[in-house]
């Protein structure tokens, strides 16, 4: 199935959820996520190719092969699915300012995992935007706490890695990645956030190594390559992904409420 057609198929879907949906809110939200999809593939392709070059990670464009554009149009597709599984669990306005923060993520996912490299003027606005969305829903201080300690956590978890495994584990990207997160989930959610992220992230290394998968080689112009590290943004975004979730789910079992802070 091309890319095309797949793209054709799933916005048609979407269009049909929202014309069905008993919401008006919820139907126009739902139409924006649709036309949004096939907008966002080309957008996050040329955002993929032309970005490293600009930042001074690549000195070209790198080549737009069918499993790039492949990759690219699974995660955007993924994301929209996720926004209309919170717009039909959540009031509209949260389900739009979660869309925003799981977009967010999504291209700052897909930067670390092709490039290696999650610019600031990508992430600094994924925090400035879950702060005002906090702001806008009465919970600025659950924001802002949440924030300044994931970037706390993150730093002295790196840092003790770094110094333990002799080896350079410290990003200013990744950290600012999980700043980013911690401004939307706050502090009520960033426990779930940091644990799911860490889990995902070790699983993902495990699975990796397990079947001799080598991490992907990026060339970089001011520096050797660091063929040695993972990329965490993917795990920081679905750990993002998840927490969200389990903020919309509005029924939860007793121990998940517990572990969660529900």
């Amino acid at each position: 199935m091309s890319d095309t057609l797949l793209s054709a198929g799933a916005t048609a879907v979407m269009v049909v959820w929202s014309l069905l949906a008993h919401d008006s809110r919820a139907s126009m939200a739902g139409l924006g996520i649709a036309l949004w999809f096939p907008i966002s593939v080309v957008l996050y392709r040329a955002a993929l190719r032309w970005l490293p070059m600009i930042g001074g990670i690549r000195a070209g464009p790198p080549a737009a092969t069918a499993q790039r554009r492949r990759e690219i149009t699974a995660s955007c597709l993924l994301t929209s699915s996720l926004c209309i599984i919170f717009l039909a669990s959540m009031p509209p306005g949260v389900a739009v300012a979660d869309a925003i923060a799981l977009n967010f993520a999504c291209l700052a996912a897909l930067l670390d995992y092709m490039e290696g490299w999650m610019p600031t003027y990508v992430l600094v606005p994924m925090m400035l935007a879950g702060l005002v969305s906090n702001v806008l829903h009465d919970s600025a201080n659950a924001a802002i706490l949440g924030a300044a300690a994931a970037w706390v956590a993150v730093s002295l978890a790196l840092t003790f890695m770094s110094i333990s495994l002799r080896a350079n584990f410290l990003s200013g990207g990744d950290i600012t990645m999980a700043t980013a997160c911690g401004a939307w989930v706050g502090s009520t959610h960033l426990s779930t956030f940091l644990l799911l992220s860490a889990l995902l992230h070790w699983a993902s290394c495990v699975v990796m190594r397990a079947l001799n998968i080598p991490p992907p080689r990026h060339v970089y112009l001011d520096g050797p390559e660091r063929t040695w590290a993972r990329p965490m943004g993917p795990s920081f975004a679905m750990g993002l992904t998840l927490t969200l979730l389990v903020q919309a789910c509005p029924a939860l079992p007793g121990w998940v409420q517990a572990l969660t802070g529900h």
